[in-house]
């Protein structure tokens, strides 16, 4: 089998120089929901600070949609809530809006006083919206109307919900209006009204805003924080990162809660390491639900450090080069791959704090710490914590990640490709896929599972399996296979990158089977499309390894349309690419001449080479001419050649041997050199000896493509070129006397 070292870049085409990087290639497996804390979504860790990603994709805040979802028994869908509530724009069709379910309560008669209080906050919104665009200003006569609407509708309502909600819109015109006197008047009428709801959050909020001073104002907004978090996105961005800015904050907090509190959102803003202060809030309030998320935001982004470059080779999901890279310092440390301090501090911070019995919710610890001991590859610890996470799962959420816990370490852990081990994946494939509402952002979650096996398995040198598992990875993230259509192609480049003959002839065997396991069944279900261009790569690769003949009874396998079809999709371009004559001679490397009429297909082409071979082999006449065209042919098929689509798929101004395979011939031009100086051993006369000679030149040069001093190298060869043909060295230094050497060795 090819030995590899995953650790090495890979080469990867993209396009207008774009190189992906923050949330194009984090990796990410484990969820940022699993405690199930609303509107905390922007809070999640992501390398844009604010995550954007929303599982419920309400438009507004799930608080107040839940809030609504009661009021109105339960009998209105909350997302039909959420559309007429926050969905629908000014200039929405009337059909749309008649359309919706809570529209249509509205119109059976039904909760008549809570349809004028909607109608009339979304009145309220678009007296404040200002569009810069369009030159719209807020508009201050109709708000001053709408507050004495509200002030109306509030003291003819007897609904004291919805008397809330007018007092509560008294408070937001009061603001706009700058009239803060009144604001706060209206906000201690809401606050000391008997009904709970989280407009007296998002009322404390504006009160809060308006603060002048700092230190109350951070305050305020962190009590704002922890009865609701539909603000969190805002009081986020105010706060700030440094703790030691946040004392006069502290100073006026109550009790260690509210301490804990703001701590924590001082945690949210650090994008490095945080466990010091998770450290500080755990002494304060140990059993803070913030906690929790802030433990799930450091796995989140141990993950990106530990992983993301070792499976896209991107670098990390967060930039070192940001205007944070203090925080990132220890990303460029010596040995950051091998060096898991920090994970196993965290590993021991959660160990600790679930021992102490200090945690309620059990199966989010457990599940947190058979993770992290996936990630510090200790099977015993991880299959120990999967199990206490398992008794203590008490929602589909944290079901679900014990699940693909399970899973990955069953792949991690497991060496062989047996019926039993097939069954038990395939099992919990099927079981992670019925699970796909309960775990995060599952389709983005299933790439980088398949991503995570496939690079399980190209680590231990199994490239086959690797390749299939990279065929069901989906386009979720950037990583170096990433293919934008076909992502059977992703295998294709995969082993084309990695695999030599023999991992090609095993890919053929396990596809040729009879009888195919489950699991196989599946990974080969989309490969069928790209059969006749991995039966090339297999030939290809015996023509990589010089064996003529399996690479010959190989193509030959092929039908002749192939050879001739363009096909963008599947990269069909050997029409294209294989036109031009590769038996030619060019003194100048990469050159291509107009003798296009005597192009060959690939099987065409190792025929010919098997040919000449006999013929050198044998008795006939012209060795030393038969010798040339095999070092021509030999030259053409690398990288300095006219035909290099005979040996890879693509070739690039940046000559780099960075595949895990064998590429050095392929530089090197070292093939061409034996027969080039065979033919000057067997030339019938100087003339054709210089000619094979200068040739000999090319090949050298093209050795010392990994040299300092290649030049000083190549000046020498010249120099010893001239001192052995004094006669021929002068005229050989352009093309001038080109054909007249070329066919010298007619005599």
């Amino acid at each position: 089998m090819l030995s590899i070292l995953f650790l090495s870049s890979s080469i990867y085409s993209l396009a207008c120089s774009y190189w992906p990087h923050g949330e194009d290639i984090r990796f990410s497996l484990f969820s940022s929901n699993l405690t199930k804390i609303s509107d905390t979504e922007p809070l999640f860790y992501s390398t844009r600070y604010l995550n954007e990603y929303s599982e419920e994709a309400f438009y507004g805040p799930s608080e107040n949609i839940e809030e609504w979802y009661a009021y109105f028994g339960e009998k209105v869908p909350k997302d039909q809530i959420d559309e007429l509530i926050y969905g629908f724009k000014t200039k929405s069709s009337i059909e749309a809006i008649n359309d919706n379910q809570l529209m249509i309560h509205f119109n059976s008669g039904y909760h008549k006083e809570a349809a004028e209080y909607i109608f009339f906050a979304r009145s309220v919104e678009e007296a404040l919206y200002v569009d810069p665009w369009e030159k719209k200003e807020m508009d201050e006569l109709a708000l001053r109307q709408l507050m004495d609407l509200a002030e109306s509708q509030r003291a003819e309502t007897s609904d004291e919900y919805l008397k809330i909600r007018y007092t509560y819109q008294l408070i937001v015109m009061n603001y706009y209006l700058n009239d803060y006197v009144k604001m706060e008047r209206y906000n201690t009428i809401l606050q000391r009204m008997p009904r709970n709801s989280v407009l007296k959050a998002w009322a404390d909020f504006f009160v809060a805003i308006a603060n002048p001073n700092g230190n109350q104002r951070l305050y305020e907004l962190s009590l704002v924080f922890d009865k609701s978090k539909s603000k969190s996105e805002y009081i986020y961005k105010v706060f700030p990162r440094d703790e030691s800015k946040l004392a006069g904050a502290l100073n006026l907090c109550q009790n260690d809660h509210e301490k804990s509190v703001l701590l924590s959102i001082s945690a949210f803003k650090n994008p490095g390491r945080a466990i010091d202060q998770l450290e500080e809030i755990a002494k304060l309030d140990p059993k803070s639900e913030l906690l929790e998320l802030l433990l799930i935001r450091e796995i989140n982004k141990m993950e990106d450090w530990y992983f993301t470059d070792r499976y896209t080779t991107f670098g990390t999901g967060i930039s070192t080069s940001c205007w944070e890279c203090d925080a990132f310092q220890f990303i460029q440390d010596k040995n950051f791959q091998s060096d898991k301090k920090y994970l196993k501090k965290v590993v021991e911070f959660a160990a600790k704090m679930v021992e102490n019995r200090l945690v309620e919710n059990r199966g989010l610890w457990f599940s947190s710490l058979a993770y992290m001991q996936y990630m510090l590859e200790d099977k015993k610890e991880t299959e120990k914590y999967i199990n206490l996470a398992n008794s203590h799962a008490d929602n589909p959420e944290i079901k679900a990640q014990v699940a693909v816990i399970s899973t990955l370490n069953l792949v991690k852990n497991n060496s062989n490709w047996d019926k039993g081990f097939q069954s038990k994946l395939m099992k919990a494939m099927i079981e992670l896929e019925s699970m796909k509402e309960s775990i995060y952002n599952y389709d983005r979650f299933h790439t980088q599972f398949m991503l995570a096996v496939s690079r399980k398995y190209l680590e231990e040198d199994e490239v086959v399996l690797a390749a299939l598992f990279e065929s069901k990875v989906g386009n979720e993230i950037y990583e170096p296979y990433s293919s934008w259509g076909n992502h059977a192609y992703q295998a294709f480049d995969l082993l084309n990158e990695n695999a030599d003959s023999e991992d090609l002839d095993e890919l053929f065997d396990l596809w040729n089977k009879s009888s195919k396991t489950q699991l196989e069944e599946y990974l080969f279900a989309d490969m069928e499309p790209l059969k006749w261009r991995l039966t090339d790569l297999r030939g290809t690769q015996y023509l990589r390894e010089d064996n003529l003949e399996k690479a010959l009874e190989i193509y030959e396998t092929i039908p002749d349309s192939v050879w001739v079809v363009s096909n963008w999709e599947l990269h069909y371009y050997y029409n294209e690419e294989l036109d031009d004559n590769p038996f030619e001679s060019n003194l100048f490397g990469r050159d291509y001449s107009n003798d296009r009429e005597n192009a060959y297909t690939k099987p065409e082409f190792v025929r010919e080479i098997i040919r000449l071979k006999k013929e050198l082999d044998g008795n006939g006449k012209n060795k030393a001419r038969t010798a040339l065209l095999l070092g021509n042919a030999y030259y053409n098929m690398t990288y300095h050649g006219n035909s290099y689509y005979y040996t890879e798929y693509a070739w690039s101004s940046w000559e780099e041997d960075d595949f895990k395979r064998d590429q050095s011939w392929y530089y090197s031009s070292s093939r061409a050199l034996k027969y080039y100086k065979l033919a000057e051993e067997l030339a019938p006369n100087d003339t054709y000896a210089a000619f094979c000679h200068c040739l000999q030149l090319k090949c050298k040069r093209d050795g010392y493509y990994k040299l300092e001093y290649w030049k000083d190298k190549a000046e020498q060869d010249w120099t010893n070129f001239m001192v052995k043909y004094p006669d021929h060295a002068h005229k050989l230094k352009n093309c001038d006397e080109f054909y007249m050497y070329e066919n010298s060795w007619q005599g």
